[in-house]
C-alpha cells in the first residue's frame, strides 16, 4: 500500500513539474528597455508591467530601466541584438525610422483619432505612424499671481496678445523683480514662432525658415532682454526658467508642466497660475509639445511581434491614457479622453493651459540630416538674446545652412 501511494505521489509530482515545464515553455518574452525618469515614473512603468503579466499569464516582460539609456540602446542596435520594446524620444524617431529598427504600427494602434494629431504626427513617416506616444507635456505661460496683484495686473488669459505680455512685462518689472525669464532655447521661443505661421519649408519644400513671420516671433521672445523687462536664468542665478520663477525674479516665464511638480515641491509658497501663450499677430496661437513613444522593435517576429504590439496597446490604449492621467508624475497622457481626469487629478483647473494647448502643438523636430541647422539654430538664438545678433541675421544664417543641406544632402 505504502509503496503504491508513492508511486502516486511521484506521477503526481512528475505531472506538476511537467505542466510547469510547458506553461514555462508556452510563454513569450518580451525585452522592454527605456530611460530611468523620476522614482515616481520609474515605478509607475513597473506597476504597469506588473499588472500586464498578471492579464496576460503566457508573456513574460523584462523590464529594463536603464540610467544610461541612449548609450545603452545605441549599442544594442549596433549589435543587431535589441529589445522588442523599446521608448523613443520624438528627436530621435527620424534616426531611428530611417536605420528600419522600429516597426511600423499603422492599423495596429487603435483609436488613433483618440491621440493628439501632432504627437502621432512626431512619430509618422510617409503617412505611416511607427509608434504610439506615451505621454507628453506643452509650453505654457506660467504667471506669479501675487507679483501680478501687486502691480494691479490683470491676469492673462487666452485673449492675450503678444503686445499684452509686453505691455505686463513693463509694468511688473521693478528694481528687485523683472517682467520675464527669458530662457535662450529655442524650445521655448519657436512656440511663437509656429503660432504667427512660422515653418522650415513651405508646401513647394523651399526653406521659409526666415520668412518675416517667423523672424517677428524671435525678435518678440528677444525683445524683453532688449528692453530691460528680461533676463536669461543665468543672468538670475538660476539653473533654468522654472528656478527664476520660484525665487520671485521673474514674474512669468515660458515652461511646460514639467515644473508643476518643481514649484510645488521647490516653492510652495509661491501662488502661481497658467495661461496659453499669447496669440499672435497671425490671430493664431502656438506652443510646442516634447513625447516620446513605445516602439515595437523591427526584429520582433511573429508570437514575440504580437506580444510586443499588445504589450505597447496595454500601455497606451485609453486605459493606459487613463492611468498616465493619475498617476501623478507630471506629464499628460497622450489622448484626448483623458485629459480631464489629468486635470482633475492635478488639483488645479488653470492646468488645463497645457491641455488646450496639445490640439495645436508643434514638435519641434528637424528631418534626418539636419544636425548642422540644429546648431546653427542654438548658437543663433543665443546670440540673438545675449544682443549679439539680429534675429534676421540670425535666422538668415540657419536658413542657409537649411538650404544648403538640402541642396547638397
Amino acid at each position: 500500500m505504502r509503496n503504491r501511494f508513492m508511486a502516486l505521489a511521484s506521477v503526481a509530482l512528475l505531472t506538476l513539474s511537467l505542466s510547469g515545464l510547458v506553461a514555462a515553455q508556452s510563454q513569450t518574452t518580451v525585452r522592454v528597455w527605456t530611460g530611468s525618469s523620476s522614482p515616481v515614473e520609474d515605478k509607475y512603468k513597473q506597476d504597469q508591467v506588473a499588472a500586464f503579466m498578471k492579464a496576460n499569464p503566457d508573456i513574460k516582460v523584462d523590464l529594463q530601466i536603464l540610467p544610461d539609456y541612449g548609450t545603452q540602446i545605441q549599442a544594442a542596435f549596433a549589435s543587431g541584438d535589441y529589445p522588442e520594446v523599446f521608448t523613443v524620444g520624438q528627436g530621435d524617431f527620424p534616426s531611428r525610422a530611417d536605420s528600419g529598427v522600429i516597426a511600423a504600427g499603422g492599423d495596429k494602434i487603435p483609436d488613433q483619432a483618440d491621440i493628439y494629431p501632432g504627437l502621432l504626427a512626431a512619430f509618422t513617416k510617409d503617412g505611416t505612424p511607427y509608434c504610439v506616444p506615451k505621454d507628453f507635456s506643452t509650453l505654457g505661460l506660467i504667471y506669479n499671481k501675487d507679483l501680478f496683484d501687486k502691480a494691479g495686473v490683470a491676469y492673462p488669459t487666452a485673449d492675450w496678445t503678444w503686445q499684452d505680455m509686453t505691455d505686463a512685462a513693463k509694468k511688473l518689472t521693478t528694481a528687485d523683480t523683472l517682467g520675464f525669464a527669458d530662457t535662450a532655447d529655442y524650445n521655448r521661443w519657436m512656440g511663437f514662432f509656429y503660432g504667427n505661421g512660422g515653418q522650415l519649408f513651405d508646401k513647394d519644400g523651399k526653406v521659409v525658415f526666415n520668412s518675416p513671420e517667423g523672424v517677428a516671433a524671435l525678435d518678440f521672445y528677444a525683445s524683453f532682454v532688449k528692453d530691460g523687462t528680461g533676463k536669461t536664468p543665468k543672468d538670475l542665478d538660476s539653473g533654468w526658467g522654472g528656478e527664476a520663477f520660484g525665487k520671485g525674479k521673474a514674474a512669468m516665464v515660458v515652461e511646460g508642466n514639467w515644473a508643476i511638480g518643481f514649484l510645488t515641491e521647490t516653492y510652495p509658497d509661491v501662488k502661481w497660475g497658467v495661461a496659453e501663450l499669447p496669440t499672435a499677430p497671425s490671430g493664431k496661437k502656438g506652443t510646442l509639445t516634447f513625447t516620446e513613444c513605445w516602439a515595437v522593435g523591427a526584429a520582433a517576429k511573429d508570437a514575440t511581434a504580437d506580444a510586443a504590439w499588445k504589450l505597447v496597446n496595454y500601455m497606451t490604449d485609453k486605459d493606459g491614457a487613463m492611468n498616465v492621467a493619475t498617476a501623478g508624475f507630471g506629464v499628460m497622457p497622450a489622448r484626448a479622453s483623458a485629459a480631464d481626469a489629468w486635470v482633475k487629478a492635478k488639483g488645479h483647473e488653470e492646468l488645463g493651459a497645457f491641455v488646450t494647448g496639445a490640439a495645436y502643438a508643434v514638435a519641434p523636430v528637424w528631418p534626418l540630416g539636419y544636425a548642422d541647422f540644429d546648431k546653427a539654430l542654438v548658437d543663433g538664438t543665443n546670440a540673438v538674446v545675449a544682443g549679439q545678433q539680429t534675429a534676421q541675421e540670425a535666422m538668415d544664417a540657419a536658413a542657409k545652412v537649411a538650404e544648403d543641406i538640402k541642396t547638397n544632402g
